[in-house]
């Protein structure tokens, strides 16, 4: 339900008379006259049910109300010229709300914010991180970069980036241990391992030929930036994305340690609502052009 306001006019005329402490002086800085100054206040003060201002000789002098009405009123007023000069006369740039996978926003986005603004001109983006279960924050953004496997319903989606699974580990923890990449799969065993709670290391032992029986772990992570952190530190070695470890890679903070890999099924994806696909088109194509480009220097 609309509510009902007074004019602009009738709250400017009770301000201008506030200041002034006259009905006159209101009405001449308004080039108004004094009756029409007095209506506007007449009426202002029947929408408050009471009266605003008391008559003290040739001045008027606010009552309590009014003078609460009026400290409100002037910071109402600044608020709306606020309001108006952030719009008036000036361009304002489309604006896309972007959620982002807590792990893939640490390891990767955030280092390729600059390219990603630079290929979206004249586009600023607000970046968040919403919990993995709130499919809800699908229908308050944009566009979501999500880890899956491409089954949301009612959504628009596409693979941004298939993976894969390696072992990698700090050049440094390599070299007191008196090691050289590439290990073998039962050196690797030997070394500190780190585990993460939404991953085992069964499936590459699997691949590698050894026992399927889960190993100890010096430390266990429940986000995958957090792992990569503490391999490139050289506390252990883990199981980690191409796509999330490839920036401390590139960098020498981290080697791959063995020639064992496993594809991942759980892939990155773009999400977005139907009605929304025209709006974030050059959103996605520059994200899987940077997703690309990290994925081909790595």
């Amino acid at each position: 339900m609309l509510k009902r306001y007074p004019s602009i006019q009738s709250m400017q005329a009770f301000l201008q008379a506030a200041r002034a402490g006259s009905f006159s002086s209101a009405a001449r800085q308004l080039s108004l006259t004094h009756s029409a100054i007095s209506q506007q206040i007449r009426t202002l003060e029947e929408f408050v049910g009471q009266p605003l201002f008391v008559r003290e000789g040739a001045r008027v002098v606010l009552t309590d109300a009014g003078a609460l009405f009026a400290n409100q009123l002037a910071d109402g007023f600044e608020q709306i010229d606020r309001a108006l000069s952030s719009v008036k006369e000036r361009a304002v740039k489309q604006s896309l709300t972007l959620d982002v996978d807590p792990e893939l926003a640490q390891s990767w986005l955030v280092a390729r914010l600059p390219a990603l603004l630079g290929a979206l001109t004249g586009t600023s983006l607000t970046v968040l991180s919403a919990p993995r279960h709130d499919r809800g924050a699908f229908e308050r953004v944009d566009l979501a970069l999500r880890y899956g496997y491409g089954e949301w319903d009612g959504f628009e989606n596409a693979l941004i980036c298939g993976d894969r699974l390696t072992v990698v580990g700090s050049p440094d923890l390599l070299k007191a241990r008196g090691l050289d990449a590439p290990l073998t799969p039962e050196q690797t065993l030997g070394l500190p391992l780190l585990g993460y709670t939404k991953r085992s290391w069964i499936p590459w032992l699997a691949a590698a030929g050894l026992p399927a029986v889960e190993p100890d772990a010096v430390a266990v992570f429940d986000n995958a930036a957090g792992l990569i952190a503490a391999a490139s530190a050289g506390v252990g070695v883990g199981l980690a994305r191409g796509l999330l470890a490839a920036d401390a890679r590139r960098e020498g903070r981290l080697v791959e340690l063995t020639e064992v890999e496993i594809p991942t099924h759980y892939n990155l994806y773009a999400v977005w609502p139907r009605e929304k696909t025209a709006r974030v088109a050059p959103l996605v194509e520059a994200i899987r052009e940077l997703v690309a480009q990290t994925v081909t220097r790595s």
